[in-house]
C-alpha cells in the first residue's frame, strides 16, 4: 500500500523553469506585467539542454535578478501532451517548435503576449563563455521592443492646435 503524495511535494523548487501547458496563460501573465517570455526548446536526453538550465537559466531564475526583465518557459519536444498555444487551440510541442524554427535543441525564443518573436532565437550552445551574454542581449533587446525606452524619441504634441 502506498500512501499518496501531496501536491505541495511534487512541486519543482522555484528557481527551476517551469514547463509550459498553456501558452495563453502564459502571454496573458505577460501582458499584465508588460514582460517577454523566453522559452527554451529541450528534450529528453539533450546534455546542452541539461547545460543551458543549469548553468543559465535556473541561476537567472533563482537570483531574483530577472523577475521583473522576462518569464521563462520550456517546452519539451518529445513530449506527447498538448500545449495551448496563444490563440487559444491545443497544438502538439513539435507544432509549436516548427513555428519557431525550433528543430535544434536547445532553442530559445523570446516572444511577446501573442507569440511574436522580439529578439532573435538562439539556437544551441555554442561558447559557453558568451551564451550568458547572448541571453542577456536577448533578453534586454526583448524588453526594449517590448516597452520602448527613450521617450524624447516620441514626436512632441502640436501646441499650436490648442
Amino acid at each position: 500500500m502506498t500512501l499518496p503524495v501531496s501536491a505541495a511535494s511534487q512541486e519543482a523548487p522555484a528557481y527551476k523553469v517551469p514547463r509550459t501547458g498553456d501558452l495563453k496563460a502564459d502571454g496573458q501573465l505577460a501582458r499584465r506585467q508588460n514582460l517577454p517570455i523566453l522559452i527554451m526548446f529541450s528534450q529528453t536526453g539533450c546534455s546542452y539542454c541539461e547545460q543551458v538550465l543549469q548553468q543559465f537559466l535556473e541561476p537567472m531564475r533563482k537570483s531574483g535578478d530577472y523577475t521583473d526583465k522576462v518569464i521563462m518557459r520550456k517546452i519539451k519536444l518529445d513530449s506527447f501532451e498538448e500545449i495551448r498555444d496563444f490563440d487559444g487551440q491545443w497544438r502538439e510541442p513539435d507544432e509549436i517548435a516548427m513555428r519557431y524554427r525550433a528543430s535544434v535543441t536547445p532553442t530559445v525564443v523570446f516572444v511577446d503576449y501573442r507569440g511574436h518573436e522580439l529578439a532573435e532565437r538562439i539556437l544551441g550552445l555554442t561558447t559557453v563563455d558568451f551564451y550568458g551574454g547572448e541571453l542577456d542581449d536577448a533578453i534586454d533587446l526583448a524588453l526594449q521592443r517590448l516597452r520602448p525606452m527613450n521617450v524624447s524619441l516620441q514626436p512632441a504634441a502640436d501646441n499650436r492646435l490648442q
